[in-house]
């Protein structure tokens, strides 16, 4: 009997983190509706939530410089200190690969109000006319809420003359400038995608992990019993 504690106290060890790490981390709020198109860079923006969200990652989608990997990150609420927190370079566009994701594990909840994002430099992505881009996750099977546009303008709209769409440069200078722009819809899908993926595979090794303890477990109560019936 004592193996038998052992036993059940090893499977409770082995399944309980994976089905923590099994659940699907979700994008519950986009400060651009997943917009597609060109962006210039701004250091400061403000977007809204139109209700509470739980998040657990906030991702910003940013210009990494040479030698860059970490972001300091200000966070206000309605004008007040919200959060402040050193995001890390994750995932990045596969052809600008200057431009990656800035990310962070906040598991915090977000009250819905106005924020303001702050950072040192003029390198996020910021949509003409609207907001920087700020995408938010949580763990679960959460949905967007924010359905709506969730566009205001920018606190300190700090656009970088050097790579404003306005700028009288040639044609092919616009070219060029142009294929730097980030597609922050598809980058962030992808990494949704893999999440999902991810969240697949650990949850079929649960499920085989789980029906090997069973016939294990299955097959010391029956040694069990037949010794306890022998004697």
């Amino acid at each position: 009997m004592k193996k038998l504690s052992l036993l059940f106290g090893l499977a409770l060890l082995i399944v309980l983190p994976i089905a923590v790490h099994a659940q699907t981390e979700t994008k519950v709020f986009d400060s651009t509706d997943s917009y597609i198109g060109a962006c210039s860079l701004t250091a400061t923006s403000t977007w809204t939530l139109t209700q509470d969200l739980s998040v657990s990652k906030f991702s910003m989608w940013y210009k990494w410089q040479t030698g860059e990997t970490e972001l300091p990150i200000t966070v206000t609420k309605d004008g007040a200190p919200f959060a402040s927190f050193t995001a890390t370079r994750s995932s990045c566009d596969p052809y600008q690969t200057t431009w990656c994701n800035a990310d962070y594990a906040i598991n915090k909840t977000f009250p819905a109000g106005t924020y303001t994002t702050t950072i040192a430099n003029a390198y996020q992505c910021l949509k003409p006319g609207g907001t920087g881009t700020v995408v938010l996750y949580s763990l679960g099977a959460a949905t967007n809420t924010n359905t709506e546009p969730n566009l205001i303008a920018t606190a300190n709209a700090n656009t970088n003359s050097a790579v404003n769409m306005n700028t009288a440069v040639t044609n092919n200078a616009n070219t060029a400038l142009n294929t730097d722009v980030v597609n922050v819809n598809t980058n962030v899908t992808a990494d949704t995608e893999d999440d999902a993926e991810s969240s697949s595979t650990l949850t079929y090794v649960l499920i085989g992990i789980i029906v090997i303890l069973v016939a294990v477990i299955g097959a010391m109560y029956m040694k069990c019993t037949k010794k306890i019936a022998g004697k």
